[in-house]
């Protein structure tokens, strides 16, 4: 089936949600509200593969950041408000969320829908020199589309990520410059 990528729109929240919550764990999903004001402060950002009908294949959101040496593990807070970081202006993106509808999982889409919305980001705001992401250790097929995209790992954040009855796991910090 043919998608097409395409800036989110408002219209996009119920499937936007619908991708969320069938591609990530409860415990670490992030909130409509939050994605909301992410379109609204973002929408250079946010990305999605449509489909027929309305329906999406997946979605990308990104702020654009000031670039630093290392990283600050404040600002990789979920639920944060991009209207606090996200600076049109900035000179890295920091992917904040990515999810394909488990029904796409393993064809390659993922990793068009990654890398096709880099592509576009960068092309657009051509002040973009870098993207960095953090990303659940326990998700193979997400690092390796990043690593396939250039992406090296530069450290971790302690219990980022909730994980059922076991201790919470690391996020592991990826960059791209």
């Amino acid at each position: 089936m043919p998608f097409t990528l395409r800036p989110a729109v408002a219209a996009d929240m119920a499937e936007i949600m619908r991708l969320e919550r069938a591609g990530f764990a409860q415990a670490i999903q992030e909130t409509e509200e939050a994605f909301a004001e992410r379109l609204s402060a973002a929408p250079e950002g946010c990305w999605v593969l449509a489909g027929e009908a309305g329906r999406l294949y997946g979605y990308l959101c990104a702020e654009f950041w000031p670039l630093e040496q290392g990283f600050n593990p404040a600002r990789f807070a979920r639920n944060h408000a991009a209207a606090d970081t996200h600076m049109l202006d900035g000179e890295e993106v920091y992917v904040s969320s990515m999810v394909v509808d488990p029904a796409t999982r393993g064809t390659g889409w993922g990793g068009r829908l990654f890398r096709d919305a880099l592509g576009e980001m960068f092309a657009r705001h051509p002040r973009l020199r870098s993207a960095i992401l953090i990303v659940n250790p326990a998700w193979d097929a997400a690092r390796r589309i990043y690593r396939a995209e250039g992406f090296t790992e530069i450290g971790e954040i302690d219990g980022y990520f909730a994980s059922g009855e076991g201790p919470r796991l690391p996020a592991i910090v990826m960059r791209r410059n």
